[in-house]
């Protein structure tokens, strides 16, 4: 038990690196004045947790895993808890933006420059929303579509991050099963390696194209790491019998 702890609290830090190396070097967004090549992968990488491509992510990673799992009820039973675990964090995640309602970056830029608050912003409907982000980067002819599109898009609050604790949870989920159930498998040591760099990626993202502060990354990080740590203590005593109940009720 204290193994996986210890992997999931070591993970966890590893994405904490990211807020905090830019609350370290006083990174601040800077609209579109640093755009690069890279931001546009990041653009591509971060429409991975974004609606409706997210399902597209679950679907890929959960037919990984079952591949991957030799024991196929155990690989059922693990995406059926993985399934449970993005469901129960985006909930999280949704309660809390309702509750906090703060502007993401790029909407308080945009306010600024503009005639009216991110409160008369946000009273606005959804469409209406969008439309207002597509008219002002109208009037800027250097802003990439891309990235207007992303922007007319992502039009909800910032804290805390959706992606972020998205991202977050895919790799405290690939951590704490690595540990309980494919210590010493290659295949998944690889998986697990590849969620880390996506998992990593996509906070940085977050933070490149305007669409969170580090604070939100940061929050996100700690929820999903709370999360799973409840969730891998209370799966380490029931996991093996809810696996023999399933396997009995897949028989009958």
């Amino acid at each position: 038990m204290r193994n996986i702890l210890k992997n999931l609290s070591l993970f966890s830090f590893l994405l904490c690196l990211v807020p905090c190396i830019a609350w370290i070097i006083k990174w601040q967004w800077q609209s579109d004045k640093t755009l690069t090549v890279f931001d546009h992968a990041l653009y591509w990488l971060t429409e991975t947790g974004s609606v409706p491509y997210a399902v597209i992510t679950c679907g890929i990673f959960a037919l990984l895993y079952f591949w991957l799992i030799p024991n196929k009820k155990q690989a059922i039973l693990v995406i059926v808890i993985m399934a449970f675990s993005i469901a129960l964090t985006q909930g999280i995640k949704t309660g809390l933006k309702n509750l906090f309602a703060e502007p993401r970056p790029f909407i308080t830029a945009l306010t600024t420059e503009s005639n009216f608050t991110t409160e008369q912003f946000y009273r606005c409907s959804k469409l209406e929303r969008s439309e207002i982000v597509r008219s002002f980067y109208r009037e800027k002819s250097d802003m990439p579509m891309w990235l207007v599109r992303h922007h007319s898009h992502e039009i909800g609050y910032s804290f805390p991050s959706g992606h972020s604790i998205f991202a977050a949870s895919w790799l405290l989920l690939a951590v704490g099963f690595y540990c309980l159930i494919g210590k010493g498998d290659k295949k998944l040591k690889i998986l697990t390696a590849l969620i880390t760099i996506w998992a990593v990626l996509m906070l940085i993202s977050r933070l490149r194209l305007g669409m969170h502060y580090p604070i939100d990354l940061l929050v996100s990080v700690l929820i999903a790491w709370l999360v799973h740590i409840v969730m891998f203590i209370a799966l380490k005593k029931r996991f093996f019998i809810w696996q023999n109940q399933l396997t009995k009720t897949i028989k009958s």
